[in-house]
């Protein structure tokens, strides 16, 4: 019977609708993401619209356009970021060096047993020559 805490809302930035927020670390959505983007899409079109108005309605369209440039740089930014640094990304990285580390141990052992092998045949025929002259 515990309740779970409601979760918080934001106003969509082009309808006005309540969007669910993330519970935990990150940016903020600023559009309702049940429809496939058509409000993030439907506010970009208005910008581009205005964004060679005079004056500062123009200045507002820009300044939206490069906000909006620099949210999809955030994202991806954030993805990558936790595909490389996450606990599991970490462990990726881990387990591909320790396999290329073994690869090149197994490689340099089997070049020693191969020199060793070249020096015992080379000092076996070495006896041989001493034995017959």
């Amino acid at each position: 019977m515990d309740a779970q805490p409601a979760p918080e809302t934001r106003p969509c930035a082009h309808c006005g609708r309540d969007v669910p927020q993330r519970a935990g670390a990150g940016r903020p959505f600023r559009y309702c993401r049940d429809n496939d983007g058509a409000c993030q899409r439907a506010s970009r079109n208005s910008r581009m619209r205005h964004r060679n108005a005079p004056g500062l309605p123009g200045q507002v369209a820009r300044t939206w356009e490069a906000v909006d440039r620099l949210d999809q740089i955030v994202e991806t930014l954030t993805e990558a970021l936790h595909a490389e640094l996450s606990p599991t990304g970490v462990e990726r990285q881990l387990a591909q060096l320790r396999a290329e580390t073994a690869a090149q141990v197994a490689a340099a052992h089997g070049e020693r047993d191969e020199a060793r092998r070249a020096d015992r045949k080379s000092a076996v025929q070495g006896k041989r020559v001493d034995l017959g002259a």
